[in-house]
Protein backbone atom coordinates (compact mmCIF):
# COMPACT_ATOMS: atom_id res chain seq x y z
CA UNK A 1 0.00 0.00 0.00
CA UNK A 2 1.37 3.33 -1.10
CA UNK A 3 2.59 5.21 2.17
CA UNK A 4 3.27 8.79 0.41
CA UNK A 5 3.18 11.60 2.59
CA UNK A 6 1.65 14.76 1.13
CA UNK A 7 2.82 16.80 4.18
CA UNK A 8 2.50 16.45 8.34
CA UNK A 9 2.24 12.89 8.07
CA UNK A 10 -0.90 12.66 6.32
CA UNK A 11 -1.69 9.42 3.90
CA UNK A 12 -3.96 8.78 0.99
CA UNK A 13 -5.33 6.25 3.54
CA UNK A 14 -5.94 9.25 6.19
CA UNK A 15 -7.62 11.22 3.37
CA UNK A 16 -9.62 8.52 2.56
CA UNK A 17 -11.21 8.14 6.46
CA UNK A 18 -11.32 11.98 6.75
CA UNK A 19 -13.58 11.80 3.78
CA UNK A 20 -15.76 9.06 4.80
CA UNK A 21 -16.33 10.75 8.34
CA UNK A 22 -17.32 13.53 6.76
CA UNK A 23 -20.09 12.08 4.82
CA UNK A 24 -21.31 10.23 7.78
CA UNK A 25 -20.76 14.02 9.56
CA UNK A 26 -22.78 16.09 7.26
CA UNK A 27 -26.29 14.45 7.64
CA UNK A 28 -25.80 14.63 11.26
CA UNK A 29 -25.57 18.54 11.38
CA UNK A 30 -28.44 18.76 9.01
CA UNK A 31 -30.38 16.55 12.32
CA UNK A 32 -29.06 18.86 14.64
CA UNK A 33 -30.31 21.93 12.87
CA UNK A 34 -34.01 20.43 12.03
CA UNK A 35 -34.11 19.46 15.77
CA UNK A 36 -33.62 22.97 16.98
CA UNK A 37 -36.15 24.04 14.79
CA UNK A 38 -38.32 21.33 15.71
CA UNK A 39 -37.59 21.99 19.18
CA UNK A 40 -37.76 25.66 19.44
CA UNK A 41 -40.72 26.24 21.72
CA UNK A 42 -39.36 23.53 24.65
CA UNK A 43 -35.68 24.90 23.91
CA UNK A 44 -36.06 28.79 24.27
CA UNK A 45 -38.21 31.05 25.77
CA UNK A 46 -39.11 35.04 25.31
CA UNK A 47 -35.66 36.30 27.01
CA UNK A 48 -33.93 33.89 24.62
CA UNK A 49 -35.40 32.98 21.61
CA UNK A 50 -33.13 35.51 19.55
CA UNK A 51 -29.88 35.16 18.52
CA UNK A 52 -27.25 35.55 16.04
CA UNK A 53 -24.15 34.56 14.57
CA UNK A 54 -22.87 36.58 12.20
CA UNK A 55 -20.22 38.65 14.32
CA UNK A 56 -18.66 34.98 14.65
CA UNK A 57 -17.46 35.21 11.31
CA UNK A 58 -15.56 37.98 12.02
CA UNK A 59 -12.94 35.99 14.26
CA UNK A 60 -10.21 33.35 13.04
CA UNK A 61 -11.42 29.74 13.15
CA UNK A 62 -9.44 28.91 15.92
CA UNK A 63 -11.95 30.75 18.17
CA UNK A 64 -14.71 28.58 17.24
CA UNK A 65 -12.59 25.47 17.79
CA UNK A 66 -11.70 26.58 21.63
CA UNK A 67 -15.47 26.66 22.25
CA UNK A 68 -16.12 24.28 24.83
CA UNK A 69 -19.87 23.70 24.89
CA UNK A 70 -20.92 25.04 28.47
CA UNK A 71 -23.72 23.17 29.89
CA UNK A 72 -23.64 20.59 27.10
CA UNK A 73 -20.36 18.53 27.59
CA UNK A 74 -18.15 18.23 30.22
CA UNK A 75 -14.79 20.48 29.78
CA UNK A 76 -12.53 18.28 30.28
CA UNK A 77 -13.49 15.60 27.52
CA UNK A 78 -13.62 18.56 25.18
CA UNK A 79 -10.40 19.40 25.66
CA UNK A 80 -9.30 15.33 25.94
CA UNK A 81 -10.82 14.86 21.88
CA UNK A 82 -9.49 18.55 20.87
CA UNK A 83 -6.00 17.29 22.41
CA UNK A 84 -6.66 14.06 20.19
CA UNK A 85 -6.75 15.56 16.97
CA UNK A 86 -4.50 17.93 17.84
CA UNK A 87 -1.86 15.30 18.20
CA UNK A 88 -2.53 13.55 15.31
CA UNK A 89 -0.79 13.57 11.90
CA UNK A 90 -2.02 16.81 9.92
CA UNK A 91 -4.79 16.66 12.80
CA UNK A 92 -7.28 14.61 10.98
CA UNK A 93 -5.84 11.15 11.82
CA UNK A 94 -7.70 10.41 14.71
CA UNK A 95 -10.80 12.13 13.83
CA UNK A 96 -13.24 8.96 12.86
CA UNK A 97 -12.32 8.02 16.71
CA UNK A 98 -12.99 10.55 17.78
CA UNK A 99 -16.17 10.82 16.28
CA UNK A 100 -16.66 7.81 17.60
CA UNK A 101 -16.37 9.03 20.90
CA UNK A 102 -18.79 11.81 20.67
CA UNK A 103 -21.02 9.67 19.48
CA UNK A 104 -20.76 6.93 22.23
CA UNK A 105 -21.14 9.89 24.47
CA UNK A 106 -24.80 11.57 22.89
CA UNK A 107 -26.21 7.49 22.50
CA UNK A 108 -25.41 6.93 26.44
CA UNK A 109 -27.08 9.64 27.53
CA UNK A 110 -30.45 9.58 28.86
CA UNK A 111 -33.34 12.02 27.20
CA UNK A 112 -33.02 15.55 29.34
CA UNK A 113 -35.52 16.31 31.17
CA UNK A 114 -37.17 19.39 31.94
CA UNK A 115 -34.97 20.09 34.18
CA UNK A 116 -31.78 19.61 32.12
CA UNK A 117 -33.01 21.72 29.70
CA UNK A 118 -33.82 24.80 32.17
CA UNK A 119 -29.93 24.23 33.54
CA UNK A 120 -28.97 24.07 29.71
CA UNK A 121 -30.88 27.22 28.75
CA UNK A 122 -28.68 30.10 29.71
CA UNK A 123 -25.68 28.58 27.40
CA UNK A 124 -28.18 27.54 24.67
CA UNK A 125 -27.70 30.69 22.35
CA UNK A 126 -24.19 31.21 22.27
CA UNK A 127 -23.73 27.07 21.53
CA UNK A 128 -26.69 27.31 18.82
CA UNK A 129 -24.53 30.22 17.73
CA UNK A 130 -21.49 28.67 17.54
CA UNK A 131 -22.71 25.87 15.56
CA UNK A 132 -24.50 27.62 13.30
CA UNK A 133 -20.85 29.96 12.02
CA UNK A 134 -19.30 26.36 12.19
CA UNK A 135 -22.17 25.06 10.14
CA UNK A 136 -22.17 27.34 7.29
CA UNK A 137 -17.63 27.50 7.62
CA UNK A 138 -17.77 23.87 6.93
CA UNK A 139 -20.44 24.37 3.71
CA UNK A 140 -17.59 27.77 2.50
CA UNK A 141 -15.25 25.08 2.25
CA UNK A 142 -16.78 22.71 0.35
CA UNK A 143 -18.07 26.01 -2.02
CA UNK A 144 -14.82 27.61 -2.15
CA UNK A 145 -11.95 25.84 -0.58
CA UNK A 146 -11.86 28.10 2.57
CA UNK A 147 -13.58 29.17 5.67
CA UNK A 148 -15.97 32.30 6.15
CA UNK A 149 -14.07 33.72 8.33
CA UNK A 150 -11.49 33.75 5.88
CA UNK A 151 -13.85 35.23 2.91
CA UNK A 152 -14.68 37.75 5.42
CA UNK A 153 -10.74 38.45 6.40
CA UNK A 154 -10.55 39.16 2.53
CA UNK A 155 -13.47 41.74 2.32
CA UNK A 156 -11.36 43.40 5.21
CA UNK A 157 -8.92 43.84 2.47
CA UNK A 158 -11.24 45.17 -0.29
CA UNK A 159 -12.08 41.67 -2.00
CA UNK A 160 -15.90 42.43 -3.06
CA UNK A 161 -16.12 39.00 -4.62
CA UNK A 162 -15.66 37.54 -1.92
CA UNK A 163 -18.40 39.44 -0.31
CA UNK A 164 -20.47 37.93 -2.92
CA UNK A 165 -19.33 34.64 -2.13
CA UNK A 166 -19.73 34.97 1.54
CA UNK A 167 -23.21 35.89 1.14
CA UNK A 168 -24.26 33.45 -0.89
CA UNK A 169 -23.16 30.83 1.57
CA UNK A 170 -25.15 32.67 4.20
CA UNK A 171 -27.13 35.68 3.73
CA UNK A 172 -26.92 36.40 7.54
CA UNK A 173 -23.32 37.69 6.97
CA UNK A 174 -24.71 41.34 5.89
CA UNK A 175 -24.52 41.36 9.72
CA UNK A 176 -21.04 41.63 10.14
CA UNK A 177 -19.43 44.64 10.71
CA UNK A 178 -16.85 44.58 8.00
CA UNK A 179 -19.87 43.50 5.53
CA UNK A 180 -22.02 46.35 6.56
CA UNK A 181 -19.50 49.14 5.85
CA UNK A 182 -18.71 47.53 2.70
CA UNK A 183 -22.60 48.11 1.60
CA UNK A 184 -22.76 51.54 3.30
CA UNK A 185 -19.99 52.97 1.31
CA UNK A 186 -21.61 51.54 -1.81
CA UNK A 187 -24.74 53.19 -1.27
CA UNK A 188 -23.01 56.39 -0.33
CA UNK A 189 -21.28 56.34 -3.64
CA UNK A 190 -24.09 55.16 -5.75
CA UNK A 191 -21.84 52.31 -6.94
CA UNK A 192 -24.23 50.36 -9.22
CA UNK A 193 -22.02 47.73 -9.99
CA UNK A 194 -21.44 46.40 -6.86
CA UNK A 195 -25.54 47.21 -5.30
CA UNK A 196 -26.65 45.06 -8.78
CA UNK A 197 -23.67 42.34 -7.97
CA UNK A 198 -25.25 42.46 -4.45
CA UNK A 199 -28.71 41.42 -5.94
CA UNK A 200 -27.66 38.47 -7.73
CA UNK A 201 -26.49 36.68 -5.20
CA UNK A 202 -29.92 36.19 -3.24
CA UNK A 203 -29.92 32.89 -6.13
CA UNK A 204 -27.19 31.53 -3.59
CA UNK A 205 -24.34 29.06 -4.78
CA UNK A 206 -24.45 27.84 -8.48
CA UNK A 207 -24.91 24.58 -9.41
CA UNK A 208 -21.40 23.82 -10.37
CA UNK A 209 -19.83 24.92 -7.00
CA UNK A 210 -22.52 22.08 -5.83
CA UNK A 211 -21.29 19.25 -7.21
CA UNK A 212 -20.29 16.71 -4.91
CA UNK A 213 -17.00 15.13 -5.59
CA UNK A 214 -15.68 18.86 -6.31
CA UNK A 215 -16.43 19.75 -2.67
CA UNK A 216 -14.71 16.81 -1.54
CA UNK A 217 -11.56 17.94 -3.70
CA UNK A 218 -11.69 21.34 -1.84
CA UNK A 219 -12.29 19.42 1.42
CA UNK A 220 -8.83 17.99 0.92
CA UNK A 221 -7.29 20.84 -0.35
CA UNK A 222 -8.04 22.47 2.45
CA UNK A 223 -7.08 20.25 5.33
CA UNK A 224 -3.18 20.04 3.41
CA UNK A 225 -3.47 23.61 2.99
CA UNK A 226 -4.11 24.18 6.87
CA UNK A 227 -1.53 20.81 7.40
CA UNK A 228 1.05 23.53 6.03
CA UNK A 229 1.23 21.97 2.18
CA UNK A 230 0.88 25.39 -0.29
CA UNK A 231 1.69 23.44 -3.40
CA UNK A 232 1.55 19.71 -4.64
CA UNK A 233 3.42 18.72 -7.47
CA UNK A 234 1.26 17.40 -10.26
CA UNK A 235 2.77 13.89 -9.78
CA UNK A 236 1.44 14.02 -6.54
CA UNK A 237 -1.70 15.52 -7.30
CA UNK A 238 -2.24 12.88 -10.47
CA UNK A 239 -1.43 10.29 -7.66
CA UNK A 240 -3.44 11.40 -5.22
CA UNK A 241 -6.55 12.42 -6.90
CA UNK A 242 -6.66 10.31 -9.27
CA UNK A 243 -4.85 6.67 -8.46
CA UNK A 244 -5.63 7.02 -4.30
CA UNK A 245 -8.70 8.79 -4.17
CA UNK A 246 -10.13 8.16 -7.54
CA UNK A 247 -11.50 11.80 -6.97
CA UNK A 248 -10.69 13.44 -10.21
CA UNK A 249 -11.33 12.73 -13.81
CA UNK A 250 -11.34 14.79 -17.03
CA UNK A 251 -11.20 14.99 -21.05
CA UNK A 252 -8.65 16.34 -23.55
CA UNK A 253 -10.19 19.53 -24.34
CA UNK A 254 -8.68 21.40 -21.20
CA UNK A 255 -5.28 20.14 -21.75
CA UNK A 256 -5.90 16.93 -20.08
CA UNK A 257 -6.24 15.47 -16.45
CA UNK A 258 -2.94 16.99 -15.24
CA UNK A 259 -3.45 20.55 -16.31
CA UNK A 260 -6.95 21.03 -15.07
CA UNK A 261 -6.14 19.38 -11.71
CA UNK A 262 -3.00 21.31 -11.95
CA UNK A 263 -5.13 24.62 -12.54
CA UNK A 264 -7.91 23.38 -9.79
CA UNK A 265 -5.51 23.14 -7.06
CA UNK A 266 -3.72 26.38 -7.52
CA UNK A 267 -7.08 27.74 -7.43
CA UNK A 268 -7.65 26.78 -3.91
CA UNK A 269 -4.28 26.25 -2.62
CA UNK A 270 -2.65 29.43 -3.62
CA UNK A 271 -5.31 31.32 -1.99
CA UNK A 272 -6.17 29.44 1.19
CA UNK A 273 -2.53 28.92 2.01
CA UNK A 274 -1.65 29.04 5.59
CA UNK A 275 2.15 30.11 5.14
Amino acid sequence: MNKTHYTDGITAENLRAFIEVWAQLMPGIGEVMQLIIDSNDRLFDGDNDSFSWCHLYELPIKEHVSFNFPGLLPEQQVIDWRRQIAESPGKIAALPCVIEQINGHFDAREIPTMEDIEALRPFLPAICAYFYSMQYSLYCILYYGCFLNELIERVRAGDDEALFDAMRVDPTVIGCPSVIERISKARRMQDSDFLNELKKTESGVNVKLKQANYQKIRLILKVLSEAGATRLSNKQLYQLFVEELDRYTANSAGGGVEKSLRKFADTYMKKNATT
